[in-house]
């Protein structure tokens, strides 16, 4: 009786963190579709909100905003590129069962869902990102129940621990995904390299033997790590996109083509030519 009494205080005080969360989101973003998929309604941080000019050490105030590293707040321009890829192309992921990694605002696992997809794993380490993408998902009227078979036949995930590595995710049981998305992940030498690794890993079926294989879906602006990457994940360039500038503030001066990238296994690759990797910021 005391431990059921525990359960349900634990599940109260959740779900009381959960509504102060979503709440705080809501005070601090807007509603935005100026971006390159107007498809999507997302909360975002825009120059509309306070907390987009708020940076470490030089403000007072920093220390006090709710949120100390909102990264999920901006809709990052190789997900933006990924997410069109698939409303445009909606074959890859129709009936499949999708894994959006370093979700953020889930925009790329939410356009899969809009272009057909049976299932999305929203996968980040920051519990305010999955809640984020639990709200953005309710703005587009879609089923966010973790879990939960949807009218549409559809299902939802959300996992807040470090995948990367693991092919099969552990998370997913017998269900395993058939497509992977990852969206502005290559951001250091060391996340670079893992999700290179990956990234090969997913593609050519992984451990144990007999384990299915995924496609894997890479959006980037080109950043210096991906390009160190690209290699040795042997990608090979879908689709070039070129965002308007207003779209790519988030990313830094230079840029403005975003692509689309899949790895392929190596054996695949049998004519020895290098992938095209695109433009570099």
């Amino acid at each position: 009786a005391i431990t059921n009494k525990l359960v349900q205080l634990n599940g109260h005080l959740c779900r009381q963190l959960c509504s102060q969360t979503l709440g705080l989101i809501a005070a601090h973003t807007v509603v935005c579709r100026e971006h390159f998929t107007p498809e999507l309604a997302l909360r975002l941080i825009t120059p509309e909100c306070s907390l987009f000019y708020a940076r470490p050490g030089e403000s007072s105030s920093f220390s006090e905003l709710p949120f100390s590293d909102p990264f999920w707040g901006f809709y990052w321009p190789g997900g933006q590129a990924l997410a069109r890829h698939l409303l445009d192309n909606p074959g890859r992921v129709r009936g499949r069962r999708v894994i959006d990694v370093g979700c953020g605002c889930g925009a790329a696992g939410i356009a899969a869902l809009m272009a057909g997809a049976a299932s999305v794993i929203f996968n980040d380490i920051d519990q305010v990102a999955l809640e984020a993408t639990r709200l953005n998902l309710s703005i587009n009227q879609l089923d966010h129940t973790d879990g939960a078979i949807a009218a549409t036949g559809q299902r939802v995930q959300f996992v807040s621990y470090d995948l990367i590595g693991q092919w099969p995710p552990l998370c997913t049981a017998n269900e395993q995904p058939q497509v992977m998305l990852i969206g502005d992940l290559f951001y250091s030498e060391e996340a670079a390299a893992r999700l290179a690794d990956w990234a090969l890993k997913a593609a050519a079926g992984g451990r144990p033997r007999g384990s299915a294989a995924a496609e894997v879906l890479v959006g980037d602006p080109g950043r210096y790590y991906f390009r160190l990457a690209a290699e040795r994940a042997n990608l090979r360039l879908l689709a070039r996109y070129c965002l308007p500038s207003e779209f790519m503030y988030e990313a830094g001066p230079g840029t403005g083509a975003v692509g689309v990238y899949a790895t392929m296994p190596k054996a695949a690759d049998t004519n020895g030519a290098r992938p095209e990797l695109g433009t570099i910021d």
